[in-house]
């Protein structure tokens, strides 16, 4: 059975209502849990049971500094700072299917860079922020 591969090419991001795609260089969406031993005397190998979830959003963003501008950067991260907000991801557009699964959720607005760039680049925002809670019904069913 052969595989289909995806590159990334329209990324969509929305945070606290706004629409960041425009400015997406780079997505990341880290599906993680803390991993909690549960092995017993005489097994042979460890196991494990998925503990609570540390989910991370992180990317860059290309940087849009005016404040006033509607979906600017900036003003969108700023505006958040220091508190939790709904986000929304998927890899190819705002419209969910089969192939293009949309998680929502929020996430801590917090290490951001507000400043990052080199003389003559393109001024950019890496973020990393971490998901407080998965929106159950648009995140798709993991095994572990």
């Amino acid at each position: 059975m052969a595989a289909t591969i995806y590159y990334a090419q329209n990324s969509y991001l929305k945070i606290n209502a706004v629409d960041l795609s425009t400015a997406v260089s780079s997505l990341s969406l880290l599906i993680n849990y803390d991993q909690l031993d549960i092995s017993a005397a005489g097994d042979s190998a460890h196991k494990y049971l998925a503990g609570m979830t540390s989910d991370v959003l992180s990317g860059t963003l290309f940087l849009t500094q005016d404040a006033a501008s509607a979906g600017a950067v900036r003003a969108t991260l700023d505006a958040c700072d220091g508190t939790s907000v709904l986000f929304e991801v998927a890899p190819n557009g705002a419209t969910p299917s089969t192939t293009n699964p949309v998680y929502k959720g929020s996430c801590f607005i917090n290490n951001y860079a507000v400043v990052n760039g080199s003389q003559g680049e393109i001024a950019s925002i890496d973020f990393s922020f971490d998901v407080t809670a998965r929106d159950a019904t648009a995140w798709p069913k993991t095994s572990v």
